[in-house]
């Protein structure tokens, strides 16, 4: 045995990666803690100096907090919040689970860990695309099949029906995002409900032979964050017959900005609820009550919602468009970079093609010559699966100002005309 803590460990944890994001930051803090001017295009969340919570929230939460509403909630969620919740999924998205069939964890996370251990038995198939966020490190949790259903540009880096159903038969749970991290793309109704269709035929077929149906987790955290022109779309708006397969997440880690209150949910068929309640419970992954008080009172009005959504989009838009412009000049220019125009979400798709002009043969290489003489810092694809060199990377604008996108945009002209 080696000199570390292997012999102690599971083949389970021995196996576990840490993520290819977080030691991106930690360099990046490490060199802005030096003093280096670095704009972080790497983190996918959210600096309270440039996107606050709704100050209305806050008020709710410190309100619950001064009323002494400190002890265990339920399990499953506050009544309140999952009626609220249940309501603004059927406003938003036509989605009618009832409030039993919503059920609230400290963010995203455990309920997308709850989906998967509701449906997946070891050695069954977990789908994803690739790229996307954290699905790999997944597999590994569930002791699943890895079926990565590659995207590439030409498919905005989408998974398409074409690949699904290449697959298909191998298929327990299929896990789609949009709009998508990282990409920053989001799929329109003719393509959800081309793959809405393979899911529905193939478990027809299941049906009729008695076998476990394919199911589709649906993560949609950043559904609210939508450029002019783009409209989320949810599964059962494109194919009502998918209501008994489909899971979805939701956070107002993403779409109030709020990623460390921790408050995610799961709506799901009502008949599907009770293991997860236990699981849940279990696992004590509920989040505070203050911060599931706030949440329903802010759920509730969804007009002043969509106000504030609004607001959000049109913060998010100011630096899309600055990022847009430059790349779209430094593109027309004949310099070796490429994007694909932003969909929805913080994040646009980049690629810088510097392999000829730096002599180097990786998007690593490139990732430190950004930062190094750019001064930007950029996450590869590689941290989303997608394990080609292929000089893609992911800008996030969530923790960066305009006047920061702005600077780093004629840094990095200045750093390409060098070696152009």
């Amino acid at each position: 045995m080696g000199s570390g803590g292997e012999w102690y460990l599971s083949d389970l944890a021995n196996g576990i990666e840490r993520s290819r994001i977080l030691s991106i930051a930690t360099q990046v803090k490490k060199m802005k803690a030096e003093g280096k001017l670095v704009t972080a295009f790497t983190f996918g969340d959210f600096s309270p100096e440039q996107f606050g919570v709704p100050q209305s929230f806050t008020e709710e939460l410190t309100a619950a907090v001064k009323q002494n509403q400190t002890n265990y909630p339920p399990a499953a969620g506050l009544p309140e919040l999952r009626e609220s919740l249940s309501n603004w999924m059927i406003h938003k998205y036509g989605l009618n689970v009832g409030s039993e069939g919503i059920i609230v964890g400290s963010g995203a996370r455990p309920v997308l860990f709850a989906s998967f251990k509701l449906f997946l038995e070891p050695g069954e198939g977990l789908a994803h695309g690739v790229p996307a966020w954290n699905n790999h490190y997944y597999v590994h949790l569930n002791s699943a099949i890895d079926i990565a259903i590659q995207g590439d540009s030409e498919s905005r880096f989408l998974p398409t029906a074409d690949g699904i159903r290449a697959r298909i038969s191998e298929i327990r749970v299929l896990i789609l995002n949009s709009p998508l991290n990282p990409t920053g793309t989001c799929f329109t109704a003719n393509e959800l409900g081309e793959i809405c269709d393979v899911v529905l035929e193939e478990n027809e077929k299941r049906r009729k032979v008695g076998k476990k149906p394919v199911m589709l987790v649906y993560d949609q955290v950043y559904s609210t964050m939508t450029a002019k022109g783009i409209e989320h779309v949810h599964p059962v708006q494109v194919r009502p017959d998918m209501f008994e397969f489909t899971i979805t997440l939701d956070a107002i880690s993403k779409s109030l900005t709020a990623t460390g209150l921790r408050l995610g949910w799961m709506a799901l068929p009502p008949k599907l609820a009770g293991p997860v309640i236990a699981l849940i419970g279990h696992m004590g992954s509920w989040p505070a009550r203050p911060v599931q008080q706030a949440a329903a009172v802010t759920y509730s009005d969804p007009i002043k919602l969509e106000s504030y959504f609004e607001d959000l989009d049109s913060r998010i838009s100011a630096r899309m468009e600055i990022l847009f412009k430059n790349f779209s000049n430094m593109k027309d220019a004949g310099f070796p970079v490429d994007f694909i125009p932003p969909q929805g979400g913080i994040y646009l798709s980049t690629r810088f093609n510097l392999f000829s002009a730096l002599g180097v043969n990786t998007n690593e290489e490139i990732r430190l010559w950004l930062l190094n003489e750019a001064g930007i810092a950029v996450i590869p694809f590689q941290a989303f699966g997608l394990e080609e060199e292929s000089g893609w990377f992911r800008i996030s604008i969530g923790a960066v100002s305009v006047e920061e996108v702005s600077e780093a945009m004629i840094r990095l002209e200045n750093a390409l005309k060098i070696i152009h």
